[in-house]
């Protein structure tokens, strides 16, 4: 059904509007309305479900658009008005068979956004044969539609990855290891995007605490012939190897995991760090400033403070370690509250400076980091 509606699609569209409920159909909408509207991050399309008399919305990309459609009309709907730039389809479906009229436009485009289709590192239309082993894309490249968060997720996680790599060794293959990799969905797009993509060496090692889930990422491995990848059952803070490691990435350690991993990083002698924190407990109960009072006396907004303020003293101390930090979208809340990616790339030593600013935020609001004692420990930070 996607790619039977495809052709109908590209090109700039101004409104389209999905009707004619199939007879016995299980669905509250009588009606639903597609208009393309002008985002910060380029054109995306709001869907607007007419229920009896009220209405309910669904914004989505523009990779998105044509596969919501094809589920209305696969499911529910009979008929399709398209109104685009170039032409207006009368689109009829009835047993998953499509039938189309063509006619002059008879709306106006006020927005452009097919052209505007976001370009991915992994695009659909290639065979990625890790995303078709792991259930994400079909053989012939189409991405299931069910995955397209997943699909997503993985590419903005190879463009953070993209602007980081320039600065590792070219002589040499490099070492990265995956704290916590769980399915490894990403350590295998790690592996994909630079040996396959990049052509570089790698020995990338992904590490967690499932038996079974190691075994099963290993086998993956070795059916798709990564070589080079392996995972081992391991805890972060019981991890150790004798060799330099050149990237350390953690996402979605738990608490104050994350704050080993860094730890473990730092003595491994990382040059980039990669850091999606989520569950931050610590500060909740330590956190405490009369000034702060507006925030803190509301349970939900002293949560979010905490784990603002965790990951805001993480990035600093590694600042004044000698890092160039940068906090950013992993992926959209939308899809997972847990979206704060931490990045930092080793430019250097110790900065006062940046220590200064932050022992000031941490005695402000009376925390005792537990990653300052971690980092005291291992000798990797004796400022005072």
């Amino acid at each position: 059904m996607i790619d039977k509606l495809k052709k109908y699609f590209e090109q700039d569209i101004a409104l389209c509007v999905i009707s004619g409920l199939k007879k016995g159909a299980d669905c509250e909408y009588s009606k639903v309305t597609v208009r393309p509207y002008q985002a910060t991050d380029g054109v995306k399309f709001q869907f607007e479900y007419t229920v009896k008399a009220q209405v309910k919305h669904k914004n989505v990309d523009y990779e998105q658009l044509v596969p919501e459609i094809a589920q209305l009309l696969e499911n529910y709907f009979t008929q399709c008005m398209v109104y685009g730039r170039e032409n207006d389809y009368h689109i009829n479906c009835f047993n998953s068979k499509i039938k189309a009229k063509t006619m002059p436009p008879s709306k106006k485009v006020a927005l452009k956004a097919h052209n505007k289709k976001k370009e991915y590192i992994l695009n659909e239309g290639e065979n990625i044969d890790f995303l078709v082993y792991l259930g994400v894309m079909t053989q012939d490249g189409r991405v299931v539609k069910a995955r397209y968060n997943k699909f997503r997720q993985i590419n903005k996680y190879l463009e953070l990855l993209k602007t980081s790599l320039d600065v590792l060794p070219q002589d040499r293959p490099l070492k990265i290891v995956d704290f916590g990799c769980g399915k490894a969905y990403l350590t295998f797009a790690l592996y994909y995007y630079v040996v396959k993509i990049l052509g570089r060496e790698a020995d990338i090692t992904g590490l967690d605490l499932k038996e079974d889930v190691i075994d099963y990422c290993n086998k993956v491995a070795k059916d798709l012939g990564y070589e080079t990848l392996e995972f081992q059952k391991g805890d972060i803070k019981d991890y150790d190897r004798t060799q330099d490691v050149d990237m350390v990435i953690m996402l979605h350690a738990c608490d104050n995991a994350t704050d080993e991993g860094i730890v473990q990083s730092l003595r491994f002698n990382a040059k980039i760090i990669i850091a999606v924190p989520c569950c931050q407990h610590e500060f909740f109960k330590q956190i405490h400033n009369d000034n702060l009072q507006p925030i803190l006396q509301f349970g939900i907004l002293k949560e979010r403070f905490s784990a603002l303020a965790t990951d805001s003293l993480r990035a600093q101390i590694l600042k004044a370690i000698g890092f160039d930090v940068s906090v950013m979208e992993f992926i959209d809340t939308e899809h997972t509250p847990k979206n704060l990616a931490i990045r930092a790339i080793r430019n250097g030593g110790f900065n006062q400076k940046e220590y200064d600013n932050y022992a000031a935020f941490r005695d402000y609001l009376n925390l005792t980091p537990y990653i300052e004692r971690r980092l005291r420990e291992e000798k990797i930070l004796e400022a005072e």
